[in-house]
C-alpha cells in the first residue's frame, strides 16, 4: 500500500495504538541516545584509570560513535524497508546492552574502541534514530511533525549525568556499567517486541505475509538517490545539523574568545542542549502548520540570523539568549527532516531515505568542526567560520522550499 503524505494541512486521523507505537519510539530514542550520551563524560576519567589510556584517547571514541552510526544508518535503512521493525530494533537493543556488558567485563582499550564503533553505533542508527523516526512515521499522519518531536524529546540524557555519577562514586565503574545494560534491556527488550509495523490494514502485503517488502509503492535506494528533492532535503538538513554540531564541539572555545570561561561557559552549552528540548516539541509543532520543508528553510533563515548576531559584542545574559536559540532551532531539524522526506518521497520510503540523509551528514559536520578548527589556527578567531556557516544556511533556503514542492505522487 503507498502512502502520500502531505506536507501539512489536514490528515487522517491517527488509528488505534499510534500513542503505543509512539511510546516505545519514544522510549527507544531515549533508552539508546540517552543512556551513552548521558553517561559518555561521566565515565572518561574512570576509563582512563582503568584502561590506562589519556584524555584524548578516552575521548576519541565520541567520533568514532557517530561515524559507525551514520555509516550504518545508510544500510539500515533500506532493511527496514523491507524487513519488520520488531527484530531489528530489538537487535539494536541487544547491540547496546552488549556494549556495557563488555566494557563492564573488560579493560582493554581495543574492546572498548570497537564497542563504541561496533556495537553502540550501529545500535544508535538502528534503535535510536532510523527506527524510531521511521515507527512513528508510519504509525503518525495528523501531527506526524509534533509525534516526532515529542518521541526525540531527549529526557533520559538529562537523567543520566547524575545518575551515573552516584553510582560510579558509591559502586564503582563495572556497576554503573552493569546498571546501564540492565536498564536499557529491561526497557527496550519487552518494548521492541510488542512493536507492530504497521496500523491494521496498512501492511504491505510482502511484510504481511512476513517476507522481504515487495511492490508497496516505495522507492528503491537507487530511486531515492535519482531524486533532487532527496539532495535537496539531504543537503539543507546537513548544513543546519553541521552548523549546531560545530557550536556544541567548540562552544567552550568560543566562548572563551568572548572572555568567557569556567562555569560561565559551561553554563551556555548546558542552555544550549536544555533549549534543545524546547525545540524538539515547538519545531515539530511547526512542521505540522506549515510543513517539513519551509520549516527547514525557516530553521535554515533564523539560524544564520542568529549565528551572525552571535559575533556581535554583547553582555554574557544577551549571549546567552542567543546560544539558547540556536539550541531550539538545532533540535528542530529532525522533526522537520522528518516530515519533508514524508512529503516528498512517500512514508514506504521513509526509512531508506532518512538513513541515507543520516549517512550523508556526515561529510557536512566533520568538515564543518575541521573548518572550525582551521579557521582558528589561520585567524585566531571563529569569525570567518561561523560567518562562512552562515552563508551556507542563506544557500539551503531555496533548496527547502524546492523540496516543500515537490508531493510525493504512487506511481
Amino acid at each position: 500500500m503507498a502512502h502520500a503524505a502531505g506536507d501539512a494541512g489536514a490528515e487522517m486521523p491517527n488509528p488505534p495504538g499510534a500513542i503505543r507505537m509512539g511510546v516505545i519510539a519514544g522510549l527507544s530514542h531515549n533508552m539508546i541516545i540517552g543512556c551513552l550520551m548521558g553517561s559518555f563524560s561521566v565515565m572518561l576519567a574512570s576509563v582512563e584509570t582503568r584502561m590506562g589510556v589519556s584524555r584524548a584517547e578516552s575521548s576519541a571514541v565520541g567520533g568514532l560513535v557517530i561515524f559507525g552510526s551514520a555509516l550504518i544508518a545508510s544500510f539500515v535503512g533500506p532493511l527496514m524497508g523491507k524487513y519488520s521493525l520488531r527484530p531489528l530494533m530489538f537487535l539494536g537493543a541487544a547491540l547496546s546492552v552488549a556494549g556495557y556488558l563488555i566494557l563492564a567485563l573488560t579493560t582493554s582499550y581495543p574492546l572498548y574502541i570497537a564497542s563504541y564503533l561496533l556495537l553502540f553505533g550501529p545500535s544508535m542508527a538502528i534503535a535510536g534514530s532510523v527506527g524510531p523516526a521511521t515507527l512513528v512515521t508510519r504509525w503518525y499522519s495528523r501531527n506526524r511533525g509534533l509525534a516526532l518531536g515529542l518521541v526525540h524529546l531527549s529526557l533520559v540524557v538529562a537523567i543520566m549525568p547524575l545518575l551515573c555519577t552516584w553510582m560510579l562514586a558509591n559502586h564503582g565503574a563495572q556497576a554503573t556499567y552493569l546498571l546501564l545494560a540492565g536498564l536499557t534491556a529491561a526497557s527496550l527488550f519487552p518494548a521492541t517486541l510488542a512493536i507492530r509495523d504497521y496500523p491494521p490494514g496498512a501492511e504491505p502485503a510482502a511484510v504481511a505475509a512476513g517476507a522481504p517488502a515487495a511492490a508497496d509503492g516505495s522507492m528503491s535506494v537507487a530511486a531515492v538517490l535519482k531524486s533532487p528533492a532527496f539532495w535537496a532535503i539531504a543537503c539543507t538538513a546537513g548544513l543546519i545539523i553541521a552548523s549546531i554540531m560545530m557550536l556544541t564541539f567548540n562552544m567552550i572555545q568560543i566562548a572563551a574568545t568572548f572572555g568567557i570561561t569556567g562555569y560561565q561557559a559551561a553554563l551556555l552549552q548546558a542552555i544550549m542542549a536544555f533549549a534543545g528540548m524546547a525545540g524538539s516539541i515547538l519545531f515539530g509543532w511547526v512542521a505540522d502548520r506549515i510543513g517539513g520543508g519551509r520549516g527547514m528553510a525557516l530553521l535554515a533563515v533564523n539560524s544564520m540570523i542568529l549565528l551572525l548576531v552571535l559575533q556581535l559584542d554583547m553582555p554574557y545574559a544577551a549571549r546567552a539568549v542567543v546560544i539558547g536559540l540556536l539550541g531550539l532551532h538545532g533540535a528542530g531539524m529532525i522533526p522537520n527532516v522528518s516530515r519533508a522526506l514524508a512529503h516528498s518521497l512517500g512514508a514506504a520510503s521513509f526509512s531508506r531515505s532518512f538513513g541515507l540523509q543520516a549517512a550523508l551528514s556526515v561529510p557536512f559536520t566533520a568538515i564543518g568542526i575541521w573548518a572550525m578548527g582551521a579557521s582558528f589556527d589561520a585567524t585566531g578567531s571563529y569569525t570567518t567560520a561561523l560567518t562562512a556557516m552562515a552563508v551556507l544556511l542563506l544557500l539551503a533556503v531555496p533548496m527547502a522550499f524546492y523540496a516543500s514542492r515537490k508531493e510525493f505522487t504512487p506511481a
